[in-house]
C-alpha cells in the first residue's frame, strides 16, 4: 500500500517550508499597510497645521493680502495668527530691513536686516528641524514675513512610523523564521512522539509473549509502519499458532512412535534370548551380544527421544530436593562401575570432603550422568579413562578419547547431549564442555552455591 502524497509527511514539510517562504514576499506591503494606511485614517481634518503644501500656500496666501494694509492691521493679523497657528514663531522685517515684530521665535534675530542677512538666513533653515516659510510682502516692498513650525506638528504621524520602518521589517523576518523554527518544532515533535509511541508498542509484550496491535494514527508515512507492524504481529501470531500445533503433534508422533517401537524391541529381545540357548558357537554367541547391545542401544534412544519430547513440552515430572552431592556421585559411579570396567576403561573417582547440597532432582541429575557416561563409552572408550570429580562445587567428567568433533553443547552431540543441556538449564546450573585431540572435561556447576561461598 503506498501513501498518497497529500498525506505524505514529506508533503507536509515542504508546504510548511514553501508557506514561510510566501509569506515573507507580503511582509512589505503588510507592514507599509501596518505603517501608513492607520495614520492616514487617523488624520485630523480640523488640524491647523495640515500638511508642507497646506502651510506654504497658507502663508503665502495670508501675507499676500497684507501688502496694502497699514502696519497696524499688520500686527493685529500677526496676532490672530498666533491664536491660529499657536505652536509657529513667526517675525515681520519691514522694508528698510528693520525687524518690526517676533512672535513665538525660538532662536534670536538680528534687530537689522540686509539683504545678505536674509539669504544666509534661508540657507541655514533650509532642511532644518523647524519648516520655514518665507512671503514677501512685494506689491508694497514693504519687506517680508516669515514662519517657523516643527515639523513633527506638519502632517499625520506617519513621519514617526517611517523613521521605524527598517525595524518593522527586521521584526517581521525575525517572526517569519521564528514562526518556521517553532511550527518546525512541533511538526518534528509530534513524528517524535508517534515513532516513539510505536517503539513502545514494539517493546511491549501481550499474555503470548508477542508485541500487541496499534491503533493506526494516520494515512501518512508513519501510519503505514503502524499497519506493517500490525501486519507482522499478526503473521507472528499465526506462526505461533502453528508452531504450537506442529510442537504438540510432534510430540504426540514421538510419544506413540516410543511405544510403538518398545513392544517389538521387547518382542525381539525375548526372541534372542530363546536363540541364546540353541547357539552353541562363540561366533554366534558374539553375534548375539552385539545385537543385544544395539537393541539397548535403540531402547536407550527411544527413551531419550520420549524425555527430550516431555522436557520440551514442560511434562518432564521435576521434583526439587536438597542432595548431598558427594554420596549421590559414589552411588551413580558404582551402579556405573561394571559397565565402565566391562569396557575396558579405568575408572577413578574423586570427591570432595565437604559436604555438597545442590537444590536439584535426584532422577534429573542421575539421568544427565547416564548420558553423560554413555557418550563416554560410545565416543571415548579408545581413551582407557574416565574420571568423575567433584571439587569447590563443581563436577567434572573427565576422558582421555580422541574429542569431540566440536566443543558445543548442541552441534553434533546428539540426542543425549541436547537431553543434558535442556535439564541443566532447567535445574539452573552451568555447564561447559571443553575438548581436545587428548580428551574431553565436561563440568555442571551450581552457580547458587557459587554465590553463597562469595557472600
Amino acid at each position: 500500500m503506498k501513501v498518497k502524497w497529500t498525506s505524505s509527511l514529506q508533503t507536509k514539510y515542504i508546504l510548511l517550508v514553501f508557506l514561510a517562504l510566501l509569506f515573507l514576499p507580503f511582509c512589505l506591503p503588510l507592514i507599509s499597510l501596518t505603517v501608513y494606511l492607520p495614520p492616514v485614517l487617523m488624520q485630523d481634518e480640523e488640524d491647523p497645521y495640515q500638511d508642507y503644501d497646506y502651510m506654504e500656500a497658507t502663508w503665502h496666501e495670508e501675507v499676500a493680502e497684507l501688502s496694502d494694509e497699514p502696519e497696524d492691521v499688520i500686527l493685529s493679523r500677526m496676532a490672530e495668527w498666533h491664536e491660529r497657528w499657536p505652536d509657529a514663531g513667526m517675525f515681520w522685517v519691514g522694508e528698510n530691513g528693520q525687524l518690526k515684530e517676533q512672535i513665538n521665535l525660538q532662536a534670536e534675530i538680528p534687530e537689522q536686516w540686509s539683504q545678505g542677512d536674509a539669504v544666509q538666513f534661508m540657507k541655514e533653515r533650509y532642511d532644518g528641524e523647524l519648516f520655514t516659510v518665507v512671503a514677501s510682502l512685494e506689491e508694497s516692498n514693504r519687506g517680508f514675513m516669515v514662519i517657523e513650525i516643527d515639523r513633527e506638528l506638519l502632517g499625520p504621524p506617519i513621519t514617526k512610523l517611517e523613521r521605524s520602518y527598517d525595524v518593522f521589517i527586521f521584526i517581521a523576518i525575525a517572526a517569519v523564521f521564528i514562526g518556521f523554527i517553532v511550527l518546525s518544532w512541533v511538526f518534528f515533535r509530534k513524528v517524535q512522539g508517534r515513532l516513539k509511541r510505536l517503539e513502545s508498542a514494539m517493546e511491549q509484550r501481550g499474555d503470548n509473549g508477542l508485541p500487541t496491535p496499534v491503533e493506526r494514527t494516520s494515512n501518512d508515512e508513519i501510519g503505514m509502519l503502524e499497519v506493517s507492524f500490525n501486519r507482522m504481529v499478526k503473521e507472528l501470531e499465526e506462526s505461533r499458532e502453528r508452531e504450537r500445533k506442529e510442537e504438540a503433534l510432534r510430540r504426540e508422533w514421538i510419544a506413540s512412535l516410543s511405544h510403538d517401537l518398545r513392544t517389538p524391541l521387547t518382542t525381539i529381545r525375548a526372541s534372542l534370548a530363546e536363540v541364546s540357548r540353541e547357539v552353541k558357537s562363540e561366533k554366534g554367541q558374539a553375534s548375539l551380544d552385539s545385537i543385544n547391545m544395539k537393541i539397548d542401544s535403540l531402547s536407550h534412544l527411544i527413551d531419550n527421544l520420549l524425555s527430550l519430547s516431555l522436557l520440551t513440552s514442560k511434562k518432564y515430572p521435576y521434583h526439587e530436593e536438597q542432595v548431598e552431592m558427594n554420596r549421590f556421585v559414589r552411588r551413580v559411579a558404582a551402579h556405573w562401575y561394571a559397565t565402565l570396567e566391562q569396557e575396558g576403561l579405568e575408572v577413578e573417582v574423586d570427591v570432595s570432603q565437604d559436604e555438597q547440597l545442590w537444590a536439584i532432582d535426584s532422577k534429573w541429575m542421575e539421568r544427565i550422568l547416564d548420558n553423560l557416561f554413555q557418550n563416554v563409552v560410545r565416543h571415548a572408550a579408545s581413551g582407557r579413562f574416565i574420571a568423575i570429580r567433584l571439587k569447590q562445587n563443581k563436577l567434572c567428567i573427565e576422558d582421555r578419547g580422541t574429542g569431540m568433533a566440536s566443543s558445543s553443547k548442541h552441534e553434533g552431540a546428539g540426542v543425549g547431549l541436547t537431553i543434558v543441556d535442556l535439564m541443566i538449564r532447567d535445574m539452573g546450573l552451568e555447564w561447559q564442555v571443553d575438548s581436545a585431540p587428548d580428551g574431553t572435561t565436561i563440568s555442571i556447576e551450581n552457580p547458587s552455591t557459587r554465590i553463597g561461598e562469595q557472600d
